[in-house]
């Protein structure tokens, strides 16, 4: 009981971490792509929730990597066989499938974010009235309506600040992966200055911000359970405890040995999950998702060879 209470509290101190990390990176390119979005933060609340259910999925891959590596990496006398160090991690695995449960419970947010992005332009629009110099800020964009004849959208580039744009109509893709301009001016004030117009203008290749609607949350449970086993099976199969005879002894004294081996057992779990992601913004077949498990067992298995080719360098760390 005390061995599962150990590896239920490393898994329940990695998830905030490795979940936070991923959050943090959502919301610095959330205030990127949306450079108004402190002005209206309640705006940002379909948004907030897939970046809330990825960074619980990736931390789950994350957290579930470090505590199983570094439990199958404690030296044990006699070394004990494959079913029976499955049997020892297995209350990691159901906690993964736990977590990765909770996240399918969250609310999707927008599917459909463009449409919600090309709503707040719409409504800047129409706010205009019969005003003819006053503007009107298109929240969570950055952007202003000039209710001067023509109308036109104006304000800084998002993301790119020393660059303005003025259009006359600004529509977002569906995904709010493309834009599509019509009327465009830009200029740019640095070390040239540059002024550009164009008649229309796309943007393709931006960042999409909803779960892939080609998986409803049954499967992608399923998809999410069946990568979690792919990597626990294949920590379980390529770790190999050593016997203490094989372990060197632990140098005091070195105390950022212990993280650093925590975060290279971290990388499987992270590969697997960026790969997920990655996948899933690009709206992939459920068979595409192979590639992501490949990548994470590819991983534990280098990591392995490594952990048994240089033992004595991994043994340093044999009181995680």
């Amino acid at each position: 009981m005390t061995g599962v209470r150990r590896k239920l509290g490393q898994f329940g101190l990695a998830l905030p971490a490795a979940a936070a990390c991923v959050a943090v990176l959502g919301l610095i390119r959330l205030g990127r792509q949306f450079p108004a979005a402190a002005s209206s933060p309640a705006l940002l609340v379909p948004f907030l929730l897939p970046v809330l259910a990825l960074a619980l999925e990736a931390g789950a891959f994350i957290a579930l990597s470090t505590t199983q590596l570094s439990e199958l990496s404690r030296p044990l006398s006699p070394p004990p066989g494959a079913l029976v160090r499955a049997r020892a991690t297995l209350p990691l695995f159901v906690l993964f499938l736990l977590v990765v449960g909770v996240a399918e419970l969250i609310p999707r947010g927008t599917e459909h974010p463009g449409a919600f992005a090309n709503e707040l332009v719409q409504t800047a629009r129409d706010s205009c009235g019969g005003s003819g110099s006053a503007k009107v800020p298109i929240p969570l964009l950055g952007l202003s309506v000039t209710c001067a004849e023509p109308r036109r959208i104006e304000g800084p580039m998002p993301g790119v600040r020393a660059v303005e744009v003025a259009m006359l109509e600004l529509t977002f893709g569906d995904d709010l992966r493309r834009v599509e301009i019509r009327g465009l001016e830009l200029t740019a004030s640095r070390a040239l200055r540059v002024h550009l117009r164009a008649g229309t203008a796309r943007i393709a290749g931006l960042a999409p911000w909803s779960r892939s609607p080609r998986l409803g949350p049954l499967a992608r449970f399923a998809i999410l359970a069946a990568l979690g086993a792919a990597l626990w099976v294949a920590a379980g199969l390529g770790f190999r405890p050593r016997s203490p005879d094989d372990a060197a002894p632990l140098v005091p004294g070195r105390f950022w040995r212990r993280p650093l081996l925590r975060v290279v057992f971290a990388l499987p779990g992270a590969l697997l999950s960026a790969s997920f992601i990655s996948l899933d913004q690009d709206r992939a077949a459920p068979v595409a998702y192979l590639w992501a498990a490949l990548l994470g067992v590819l991983a534990i298995g280098l990591l392995g060879l490594l952990a048994r080719r240089l033992s004595r360098i991994f043994s340093s760390f044999n009181a995680l």
